[in-house]
């Protein structure tokens, strides 16, 4: 019976929602979708409820695409960084910008937050 009132009481319960920010980047033609960040959490994190920031230092391919190294990770020790650059993969940037050129740098940055 105790297993079952556990069973119970864990489907029950709110679970918090890994929510991601990334602040809006208008020189990129394809960024991460909400699911993508959601997936990316780190889960140590999310299971104690610590939420992150991450700056990234990109440099554009010439595919468009992001090749970046962490510039900044806070608190450190939960691989907020790791899980960004994951994120980084899925920008392109658009060709049409003005601001943007092969070999070019940009800076990405990222805010991980739990919402309840």
């Amino acid at each position: 019976m105790n297993r079952l009132a556990l069973a119970l009481a864990l489907f029950v319960l709110p679970v918090p929602a890994a929510a991601q920010y990334v602040q809006p980047v208008p020189w990129a033609a394809q960024q991460p979708s909400m699911r993508d960040y959601r997936e990316t959490y780190p889960p140590g994190a999310l299971a104690e409820g610590v939420e992150g920031r991450v700056e990234l230092l990109c440099t554009i391919t010439d595919e468009y695409k992001l090749d970046c190294a962490v510039r900044s990770e806070t608190p450190a020790g939960y691989d907020f960084g790791a899980a960004a650059l994951r994120l980084s993969q899925l920008y392109i940037a658009s060709p049409e910008d003005p601001r943007i050129s092969v070999g070019g740098r940009v800076i990405v940055p990222i805010r991980y937050e739990i919402h309840e």
